[in-house]
C-alpha cells in the first residue's frame, strides 16, 4: 500500500468521523427540543469563575439544563418549579460566551447556589415560567 493511498484512508475517515459528529449533534438537538421550548442558557455554579454553555428546556414541572455539545441526551441538571428560586437580573460579572447581552441571575434551588446567563427574552420566559402555577394546581380557585 503506498502513502498516497494510505493519506486518502485516512482523509477519508476523518471527514466520515466529522460528518457522524455533526449528525448526532443535530439529530440530539432535534430530540431535545421536540415538544418543549428550548433556549441558550449558561450556568456558573457557586465559587467558579466561568459560564458553561448548555441549552435550557420546560418539562412540565421541572426545568432542565442540557451540555450544548456532548453525548448524553439527559439533562445535566433538573430544577423542580416549586422550589427553585430567582434573584433579580443583573449585568453578569465576567462575559458569557455566546450571550453578548445576557443577564445574569442568582438561582437557590434548596442548599444549591448558582447563577443562570440568558437572553432578556429568556430571562422573562424562565421569571413567568417559575412564578406561574403549574398545570392542574389549584384549578377550581376563583
Amino acid at each position: 500500500m503506498s502513502p498516497v493511498v494510505s493519506a486518502e484512508v485516512v482523509a477519508g475517515a476523518l471527514i466520515l468521523f466529522a460528518l457522524l459528529a455533526l449528525t448526532y449533534i443535530f439529530v440530539r438537538r432535534r430530540l431535545l427540543a421536540s415538544g418543549a421550548p428550548l433556549m441558550l442558557c449558561a450556568i456558573q455554579p457557586q465559587g467558579r469563575d466561568q459560564y458553561r454553555l448548555g441549552l435550557l428546556r420546560f418539562c412540565g414541572g421541572t426545568l432542565e439544563w442540557f451540555t450544548l455539545i456532548g453525548p448524553s441526551p439527559r439533562s445535566a441538571r433538573t430544577w423542580d418549579r416549586t422550589r427553585l428560586e430567582l434573584g433579580p437580573p443583573t449585568t453578569p460579572a465576567t462575559a458569557v460566551p455566546g450571550l453578548p447581552d445576557a443577564v445574569a441571575v442568582d438561582c437557590h434551588y434548596g442548599t444549591d447556589l448558582f447563577s443562570l446567563a440568558l437572553a432578556p427574552s429568556a430571562y422573562t420566559a424562565v421569571r413567568s415560567w417559575v412564578e406561574s402555577s403549574p398545570p392542574g394546581f389549584n384549578v377550581n380557585v376563583a
